[in-house]
């Protein structure tokens, strides 16, 4: 990777140049500028990859470079160089897209190198991905399973191009049939014309969903056309079986004859009704059966109600019952599974902000983050749809403890204060200590840590204990009193107190459950 490096002092630059053996580790230096003007015009002229700037420097400064370098140079990885009493300035220059800082008073080959290394491995995961992502839209543009997507969806919807679904599809003396695959599709293997053996196309109906298309003959008996339906269908099953990612959700279904373009919206409406029946039913790979026509029962309002209430005044127990009521309403009644699953998402969502009212420090901000519930909105099959609600609504008062460091940050001071609360959490430690780690002052650092994070750094920092504190007592080789000592607790009443919160239970009660 071609490196520049700019800084108005020239020892700096010299300096920077003999720190570490470049081209032994990679990166070439590629040429030095004194300023942010000299630094663009190489910029435009070569093909630079990395930069180390200084911040203040005359005409240009590094601030005012970071903005230029990423209009002319879009992919460019950008590192900072500061002394100690830059910060305000390196905050501006973080926001601006630096991914580091380095400090000249304390700069030590390794750490630059170390820095290098993961700005390296960054732009060049981000170039693979715009790569990708180039590949597969100039693909998608031109992919005749695209278009054929396109035409069948407009017209199983709205009757539009019948003669085009008829010559793209319908062969002289031939009718189609489909094979639906339903499944996670991070887990399955890409579907081509190619890979299924006879196959017409295979298109994608939605993000979990692909249609492979077959004909048949008109002229078969009826025995021949379903041997031949059933062996493409098992023939698609066992492809999919093969090559799936182990865990991977899926299943496949065989859908009816097609005679003629008018039947396909009957087709897929069959379609439609296995993944209905299979969802409330045996949650079978390979689905034959074409269920007759049945209304969708009732979404389950008024058990949605009670459950709310319940979660409102704080009632817990009123709140587990009224979740395990609602789940056997939607056992019993089967409501139409897309409209289920955004019923649910939107009350698990509410109730989450209802539970923060009774949760000490609760706040707006602790609400249930939509990714967590997109999990329920994927789910093909009734039983983990009713686990999730039933986990979740007993974790309504419980936040996770992962939830205030599982997200990864950006900012590089952020990971060093939570790396720091890891590598320390047994000693007596708090935000002052941190914030000298890191060398920012405690209010800004705890407020930039409040806005990335989500949680205070006092908070993070006893989630980690408590976690810690959690695989000790899973392990039984240790008193409790002695935990509390060993994960920074300066008393076990404090403790056990604070376990009791976070996790629900006392130590001695989770120790003896043996979760």
């Amino acid at each position: 990777m071609n490196v520049l490096i700019v800084d108005d002092e020239p020892i700096i630059r010299v300096g920077l140049k003999a720190l570490v053996d470049w081209e032994r580790h990679g990166f070439r230096l590629a040429g030095e500028a004194a300023d942010g003007v000299e630094a663009l015009e190489q910029l435009r002229s070569k093909p630079i990859d990395i930069v180390i700037t200084d911040i203040r420097m005359p005409r240009m400064d590094g601030l005012a470079l970071m903005r230029e370098a990423k209009a002319v140079r879009g992919d460019v990885g950008l590192l900072v160089l500061s002394c100690l009493d830059d910060f305000a300035y390196v905050k501006e220059a973080m926001k601006l897209g630096a991914q580091d800082y380095i400090l000249k008073p304390t700069m030590e080959p390794e750490e630059l190198l170390a820095i290098l290394q993961t700005v390296r491995a960054k732009l060049d995961e981000e170039r693979r991905t715009m790569r990708a992502l180039a590949e597969w839209r100039e693909h998608m543009q031109q992919s005749g399973a695209h278009r054929l997507a396109d035409s069948l969806r407009q017209y199983v919807e709205t009757g539009a191009g019948r003669d085009r679904i008829e010559a793209e599809l319908f062969a002289p003396g031939c009718g189609l049939f489909t094979v639906w695959i339903e499944g996670d599709p991070g887990g399955l293997p890409a579907g081509e014309e190619r890979t299924v053996p006879e196959s017409r196309a295979i298109v994608k109906w939605s993000e979990r969903s692909r249609i492979v298309l077959f004909g048949y003959e008109k002229s078969a008996s009826e025995k021949e056309r379903y041997e031949r339906m059933y062996g493409c269908a098992q023939a698609v099953y066992a492809y999919i079986k093969e090559r799936a990612a182990p865990g991977t959700d899926w299943f496949v279904c065989l859908g009816p004859a097609i005679g003629k373009p008018e039947l396909l919206p009957e087709s897929f409406a069959a379609h439609r009704r296995q993944l209905h029946s299979r969802f409330y039913g045996a949650p079978d790979a390979f689905v034959l059966a074409w269920p007759e026509a049945a209304e969708d029962g009732p979404l389950p309002v008024a058990e949605r109600n009670d459950f709310l209430r319940a979660v409102s005044t704080g009632n817990r127990e009123a709140a587990y019952h009224w979740a395990d009521v609602l789940t056997e309403s939607v056992r019993r009644n089967k409501p139409n599974v897309d409209k289920l699953q955004t019923f649910l998402a939107d009350m698990i969502g509410l109730a989450f902000g209802l539970a923060r009212q009774h949760q000490p420090n609760g706040s707006e901000e602790d609400d249930m983050p939509a990714a967590a519930l997109q999990p329920l909105r994927a789910m093909a099959h009734v039983d983990p749809l009713c686990a999730f609600v039933k986990e979740t609504a007993r974790g309504l008062w419980t936040k996770p403890l992962g939830h205030g460091t599982a997200k990864e940050p950006g900012n590089p001071f952020i990971k060093k204060a939570i790396r720091f609360m890891r590598e320390h959490y047994g000693r007596n430690i708090g935000t002052v200590d941190i914030a000298d780690h890191v060398k920012l002052s405690r209010s800004y650092l705890s407020d930039l840590f409040s806005k990335e994070m989500g949680e205070s750094l006092t908070e993070t920092l006893t989630r980690i204990r408590i976690e810690e504190a959690k695989r000790k007592l899973r392990s039984g080789e240790m008193k409790v009193y002695e935990i509390a000592e060993a994960v920074g607790f300066s008393d076990s009443k404090s403790f056990a107190k604070t376990f009791k919160r976070l996790v629900g239970c006392t130590p001695k009660e989770y120790e003896s459950s043996g979760d």
